[in-house]
């Protein structure tokens, strides 16, 4: 009995601490994308804040200046709009990945667990009597 109930045990833990290390595995994996997508956001805008000045230097006259301003500020919307879609695409495959791994472990969870018929049997039958007992002495 002892020995069946640390094979669960063992079991059980096994499966946990795999599960919370594949868990651990998406979370490092979406961190290190986010972080290169970071780092790529700011030498975009680095670059983009040297190009504008560069364009600016070169601009005398003021329908000029608002002109380049404006491209400026569409391209930098794109670039923008690019970074939050790549945000949104690694943390939808994140929580993706994390919804799977919780599916197979509830899925896995779900199924019928063994149970010794046999200490059920006998546990259930020495209750009987003395709850009977109990009654008639009550009487």
């Amino acid at each position: 009995m002892q020995t069946q109930f640390n094979e669960a045990l063992t079991t059980a833990t096994s499966k946990s601490y795999e599960t919370l290390k594949n868990l651990g595995d998406i979370n490092s994996s979406a961190l290190r994308k986010i972080t290169d997508l970071q780092f790529d956001f700011i030498s975009m805008n680095v670059e983009s804040g040297i190009e504008q000045a560069k364009s600016l230097n070169s601009k005398k006259d003021a329908k000029d200046i608002f002109a380049s301003s404006a491209e400026f500020v569409s391209d930098y919307n794109e670039k923008m709009l690019g970074f939050t879609n790549q945000t949104v695409e690694i943390l939808t495959e994140s929580s993706n990945e994390a919804k799977s791994l919780f599916e197979k472990v509830i899925a896995s969870k779900a199924a019928p667990a063994k149970k010794p018929a046999k200490a059920k049997t006998i546990k259930a039958e020495t209750e009987k009597p003395v709850a009977k007992e109990a009654a008639k002495k009550e009487a």
